[in-house]
């Protein structure tokens, strides 16, 4: 089904990115999206990047220009009493306690800059009224802002995430954190409908590919080629653009190399002979550790506590995310390789590989914990991924139940045929497509644009039967919204 072909009258989306790659591959989306008769207006950090889309004919706005069209006069104090009351944050510096450029900074400097983050993106919600609203998921200020003024206005929030299915996009609204599927959604199956659910595992389990290519650390041309690229904008264009920040950025890449070299010295090549669970780690600056499960920041602290609950004869092996190579702290690997019981592999180690041979997996909040059920491995999850609480995994609620939970996953068993159950529920809930760090060509770009209107209409759809109108007053409710 087209674009095009969608019912109803055309939407009207905003897009919030910082720039460059971001604005560049929703921009291409935005242009199929206008193309099929919607309305589509950008909110970029980038000036060089809104110039790039204003001159494809698309509408756009710098937001650090909007900020200083604010002026001087800025009530700071009496807008942060506002704000903190309007929405649904559970302090002000909530809002920005995650955007790594106000690390270090002075505080009065972070909340100024966050008040007139807000303000402008009150104002541009003013001008634009968008139907639907979509940042990419992130730390940084501009997408927080974005999300707390859709949900207090009931625009619909879409956060776009890659997973293992088939159709790999999965679109969450008004949250980033949610199971991937209402309760009750599970049952009983066809015999086709089964026989398509097992053909997806054994491909899936055949291939044993990661889901993304590992992160390059090496300094190469092309990097220096970005590196040239970042100068030119910064010095012509983005002089005053806090996210854009040459040196810093190559600098960067060189302690990335130097440290993925350094921290071979605490990878071991050899599993243990002795059972072992299987414990992956996350990127440590990542978004979903930092803001939507900082409690789970302290990964050394979660895998002690994993490897103490072990009975005496077993071991954990972990192992960094590929996406985190040269960017672990050496802190981390070098505390964990100080416990008795736990064996750090390579990075490149196939994770295939390390479910297959452990007798049990222990996640966060990894993908890896859903690879494992396909294996039908049981899961013990710490930080409730969006497979966790339909019954084919061990889920704890606090930390202080680790140590009961890990014995108990040893012996417990997932049964083959709910999982069967929850995969095809989460597969009807994907959409063809992949977010911009997947893939940035123009056809994905044109899968993402119908897969973004589908989701749109259906949600629009929703929010129309529960009566909510798009300038509705405060939303406090930021559970997920089944798009379907």
């Amino acid at each position: 089904m087209s674009v095009a072909a969608l019912p109803d009258r055309p939407l009207r989306l905003l897009f919030v990115t910082l720039g460059h790659v971001e604005s560049d591959f929703y921009g291409r989306v935005g242009q199929t999206l206008r193309q099929a008769g919607h309305d589509v207006a950008h909110v970029t950090y980038s000036r060089h990047a809104a110039r790039r889309l204003a001159r494809k004919g698309q509408t756009a706005w710098c937001l650090p220009d909007r900020m200083l069209d604010l002026g001087d006069n800025v009530p700071i104090t009496r807008e942060v009493e506002r704000i903190s009351g309007e929405y649904d944050v559970p302090t002000f510096r909530d809002i920005y306690r995650t955007d790594f450029v106000c690390d270090g900074r002075d505080e009065s400097w972070c909340v100024e800059r966050t008040v007139r983050h807000m303000l402008a993106m009150e104002q541009i919600f003013d001008e634009w009224r968008p139907d639907v609203v979509l940042p990419e998921v992130g730390n940084e200020t501009l997408r927080i802002a974005s999300h707390l003024v859709g949900v207090a206005r009931g625009v619909p929030v879409l956060f776009l995430f890659f997973t293992i299915f088939p159709h790999p996009l999965r679109i969450y609204v008004d949250t980033m954190h949610a199971p991937i599927a209402g309760p009750g959604t599970l049952g009983p199956l066809g015999a086709e409908r089964q026989a398509e659910v097992e053909a997806f595992i054994a491909e899936f389990t055949r291939r044993r590919t990661p889901i993304r290519e590992p992160r390059e650390s090496r300094v190469t041309l092309y990097r220096l080629r970005i590196f040239v690229r970042h100068l030119v904008v910064k010095a012509i264009w983005d002089h005053d653009n806090e996210y854009l920040s040459p040196f810093r950025w190559l600098a960067g890449r060189v302690r990335e190399r130097f440290r993925a070299v350094l921290l071979r010295r605490y990878y071991s090549d050899a599993l243990p002979d002795r059972p072992f669970v299987y414990f992956p780690l996350h990127v440590t600056d990542d978004y979903k550790i930092k803001r939507v499960i900082p409690h789970c920041a302290d990964q050394a602290s979660l895998v002690e506590q994993v490897a103490g609950a072990l009975p005496d004869g077993w071991d954990v092996v972990t192992k960094e995310h590929p996406m985190s190579i040269g960017r672990t702290p050496q802190s981390l690997l070098k505390r964990l390789t100080r416990m008795r019981n736990v064996r750090v592999v390579p990075p490149m180690y196939n994770s295939h590989d390390l479910i297959e041979s452990s007798r049990a997996v222990v996640v966060i909040s990894s993908t890896v914990g859903l690879e494992a059920l396909l294996y039908d491995k049981p899961v013990l999850t710490l930080g409730a991924p969006f497979y966790s609480g339909f019954g084919i995994t061990l889920d704890i609620d606090s930390f202080a139940e680790i140590r009961t939970a890990v014995p108990a996953v040893l012996d417990f068993k997932p049964d083959h045929m709910r999982i069967l159950q929850f995969l095809s529920a989460a597969m009807e809930r994907c959409y063809p497509g992949a977010p911009v760090l997947v893939d940035r060509s123009d056809a994905n770009a044109a899968m993402v644009a119908e897969s973004v209107a589908r989701a749109a209409r259906s949600a629009l759809r929703k929010r129309g039967r529960s009566s909510a109108a798009v300038l509705a007053p405060r939303r406090t409710d930021l559970r997920a919204t089944d798009p379907r």
